[in-house]
């Protein structure tokens, strides 16, 4: 069976060499990695790609649901903290666990055993995604607007928030990281060309390069700077 990797976030150190030694006792994960931070935490999740990681609610820069909300690639989550107070919170992110500290090795095992008990069901049940809607509310003041995302020409992050752009210029705000909102998208249609940007590819008009970098220009006329890690993804579009 294959082994699953294991990112660690925790600002604590003794606690992430406590979680690794216990790692160490399953024949099932092995650690890939540790963070401190969320911005550290961030960066090496969407680099890592690990398959699940054991995260402490309250990390400094921004917190386990801010990580969340801003990574491109999503693992499963076991979360530990010292209060329960997010517990329902953790399980609206579809938590694999909830364990609060003091840790124990049994304990956590047990939440190691419960995720790879939910991996195989998943697997077995191969369930189908239902198709996205052609049109999607947005928040407009007191009033939800219908908008078609053949009208949407990009999603541009703002913090825990996404705002989200119309080929006419208009711009609503949503209240979904964009790393949320990107989950929900059709990958084939819309692309990530930054850690900030999400873009339509039917509405890039071309692509230039100034100096060292590579910017796509879309049919609003809003020009945005490729971020180095996501080059693959317009070079895929180049014939």
């Amino acid at each position: 069976m294959k082994k699953r990797s294991v990112l660690i976030v925790d600002p604590d150190e003794s606690h992430r060499r406590q979680i690794g030694e216990w790692l160490k006792t399953s024949s099932s994960f092995y650690l890939l990695g540790h963070c401190s931070n969320a911005p550290e935490a961030i960066r090496s999740v969407n680099a890592l790609e690990p398959d699940l990681l054991i995260m402490e609610v309250d990390i400094p820069g921004g917190g386990a649901f801010h990580i969340l909300a801003e990574v491109s690639h999503l693992p499963e989550v076991i979360f530990t903290t010292q209060n329960q107070s997010q517990a329902l919170k953790a399980f609206e992110h579809h938590a694999i666990d909830y364990l609060l500290k003091p840790l124990d090795c049994d304990r956590l095992l047990a939440s190691l055993e419960k995720y790879l008990r939910f991996n195989r069901d998943t697997v077995a049940r191969s369930p189908k995604t239902d198709p996205l809607p052609n049109r999607i509310l947005v928040e407009n003041g007191r009033r939800h607007e219908s908008i078609s995302f053949d009208d949407i020409t990009h999603f541009k992050a703002e913090k825990d928030y996404t705002w989200i752009h119309t080929v006419s210029n208009r711009a609503y705000l949503s209240s979904h990281g964009i790393g949320n909102i990107e989950r929900k998208l059709d990958s084939k249609r819309f692309i990530r060309i930054h850690r900030s940007f999400i873009v339509n590819t039917e509405h890039i008009t071309g692509c230039y390069r100034d100096i060292s970098k590579l910017f796509v220009s879309l049919s609003n006329r809003t020009e945005i700077h490729v971020g180095r890690s996501y080059l693959p993804s317009i070079k895929k579009l180049i014939f």
